[in-house]
């Protein structure tokens, strides 16, 4: 508050010696997705904007005499009636922008004039649509850097995440410069871009005409400093990330009002909202208590896979996909399995002629014998019956059939009486037809990756590497990093849910993939095709986009590289991979209300 002489008084209205500056609550602080200043109750996270009378007020009386649909009295959340005795901690709440007159009277007599004048802080969208800031969302960039009128305020946009701070105040009060600041889903402050230029603009064909308006430049919401710094967009770009908050500040860092950030606000099937994605991240050790596959120590693998889900994570909220607080993360540093998986069948699945198959597990001879005719999976079935009879626990997979392929393969995984992986030797067949192996894993010479045969099922040492550490959960990707792929040219590659395989929502990465980490964003591509549940590039059958996350073949580290999702793509993640889906990897994560740092 503070004294102000200007506004003069009348007969029948004492003067106007007090003015008071609030802003129309209309954005989400509680998160219950309705503008704070509309709800008959206003929660403790939604009186942030509120401003508190001076214990002077306590005992006397308000009554407007002008504009009182721009403000309400509130107490202890609950709504306060005009012309009532006022108690200690009343507070005054804007509802929409324009000038209330009030005259405080208090017991002895005494009265004054109180102006309040209420700012409203909006915002809106590329094609100058005013945007909701309780129940619409801020959007990550999605699109290049393009440059734009910094002149013109009134210009139509073609991006759909840009947003613009609009500010609508009584002729004559202006509120002075603001800057605009990103908090993170747990409200720690995360960029921030002061000095904006605010140009008049329209206020609209609704608006008072005591309303005087103006307005930033479009802001872009970008994930990281390489989108962040570009000459083209730095002086209007702000990091910020999923779950989190855009905050407007005045010049001396109060909050004026925010807006959540959350997926696309416009898309086909609705607005996307915040889904959270289930990862189990995981280091192999290049030999059993060697060295991890990245990071030199098991402290520095950690850190390297958490930066490397960090950067995934940040490229996915494009859609509004978060993997979460990435600090909480557990990941896994594992030696490689021994060998306990025996393959019946593979690669072609052939069925039996009839013979017997001799094993050794755990040191002790394990035979069955194979009748003519059986498939993969009788004969499966039958060395689980023999080894369970042996005390050991068998687990049976059955593996996509590959292109040239009888039939599938069948995996039969063999642990001990504790649940620990069996190593098991495969001691001779007489089964001249049906092949029976068993998957060693040996990371020295790398990873033996699969081909366009064998795509839908893998290679048996990638089924062994990938089952020994599989939790059984669908609903999950494993996000496993090895050393490098046998035979160079692979830096990363997935298994996804549609290829029918008993190895389903699983992506694998080698140490150079990590290091792609700005240029080719290989585990968020490799994760793009586990959540699309699509196999294939836009650009092996449309047109070759290298700004596109999904492109095959695009590498650059600047903002013009494959690092962009469409509209299409998120609402593809949201149908293959939501809540509705078949297995659904994606959780609706609901926004909970943020505490704002003070400034």
């Amino acid at each position: 508050m503070r004294s102000d002489l200007s506004l003069g008084g009348s007969a029948t209205q004492p003067q106007v010696t007090e003015r008071i500056s609030l802003i129309a609550d209309l954005d989400d602080d509680d998160a219950d997705d309705r503008p704070d200043g509309e709800g008959a109750f206003v929660s403790p996270a939604a009186r942030v904007d509120l401003v508190t009378l001076d214990a002077r007020f306590t005992g006397a009386t308000l009554s407007p005499t002008r504009g009182r649909e721009h403000a309400r009295l509130v107490a202890n959340g609950k709504l306060f009636g005009w012309g009532e005795r006022l108690p200690p901690g009343v507070q005054l709440q804007g509802l929409s922008p324009g000038r209330t007159v009030l005259v405080a009277r208090w017991p002895n007599g005494r009265e004054t004039g109180i102006s309040v004048d209420v700012h409203g802080v909006t915002m809106r969208d590329g094609q100058r649509r005013p945007v909701d800031m309780a129940s619409q969302r801020a959007s990550l960039q999605r699109t290049p850097p393009a440059r734009v009128d910094l002149d013109d305020v009134d210009q139509v946009i073609d991006d759909p995440d840009v947003l613009r701070v609009v500010l609508r105040s009584p002729e004559g009060t202006p509120l002075g410069p603001i800057t605009v600041e990103s908090v993170s889903a747990e409200g720690a402050p995360l960029d921030t871009t002061a000095d904006l230029r605010l140009l008049r603009t329209s206020c609209g064909p609704e608006a008072s005409s005591e309303l005087a308006c103006v307005a930033t430049a479009p802001l872009r919401f970008v994930v990281d400093d390489v989108d962040r710094r570009h000459p083209l967009i730095a002086a209007r770009s702000i990091k910020a990330e999923v779950g989190g908050a855009i905050v407007v500040r005045d010049a001396k860092g109060k909050k004026l009002q925010a807006i959540r950030v959350a997926g696309p606000r416009r898309t086909e099937a609705g607005p996307i909202g915040r889904y959270r994605l289930a990862i189990r991240p995981i280091v192999m050790r290049l030999s059993p208590g060697g060295a991890p596959s990245v990071g030199g120590t098991d402290a520095g693998a950690i850190a390297a896979l958490r930066q490397e889900l960090a950067v995934a994570s940040g490229i996915w909220g494009q859609c509004g996909i978060s993997f979460g607080p990435l600090s909480q993360m557990d990941v896994k540093v594992v030696n490689p399995p021994p060998p306990y998986l025996v393959a019946l069948g593979d690669d072609v699945g052939l069925p039996a002629s009839g013979g017997e198959v001799r094993l050794r597990v755990e040191g002790k001879p394990l035979s069955f014998s194979t009748k003519k005719g059986w498939s993969t999976r009788q004969a499966a079935l039958e060395l689980a019956r023999v080894a369970e009879k042996a005390g050991l626990k068998a687990a049976i997979s059955e593996n996509a059939r590959i292109s040239s392929g009888a039939a599938p393969s069948v995996d039969v995984a063999l642990r001990r009486a504790d649940g620990q992986l069996a190593t098991a030797e495969l001691v001779s067949s007489s089964d001249p037809t049906m092949s029976v192996s068993v998957g060693a894993v040996d990371l020295s010479d790398g990873l033996q990756h699969f081909g366009d045969t064998d795509s839908v099922a893998g290679t048996i040492e990638e089924r062994t590497l990938v089952k020994s550490v599989d939790d059984g959960d669908p609903r999950t990707i494993e996000v496993i990093v090895v050393p490098f792929f046998g035979g160079g040219g692979r830096i990363g590659e997935s298994f996804i849910g549609s290829d029918g395989s008993s190895m389903r929502n699983v992506v694998i990465i080698d140490r150079a993939g990590v290091r792609a980490r700005r240029t080719s964003l290989t585990l968020a591509h490799e994760l793009g095709h586990v959540i699309l549940d699509e196999p294939g590039h836009p650009d092996d059958y449309g047109i070759d986009t290298p700004t596109l996350l999904m492109d095959s073949d695009a590498s650059d580290g600047s903002p013009f590289g494959p690092r962009r999702l469409t509209v299409d793509d998120c609402v593809r993640a949201v149908r293959q991979s939501g809540p509705g889906s078949r297995i659904p990897l994606l959780t609706e994560w609901k926004l909970s209300p943020l505490k704002y740092p003070t400034r």
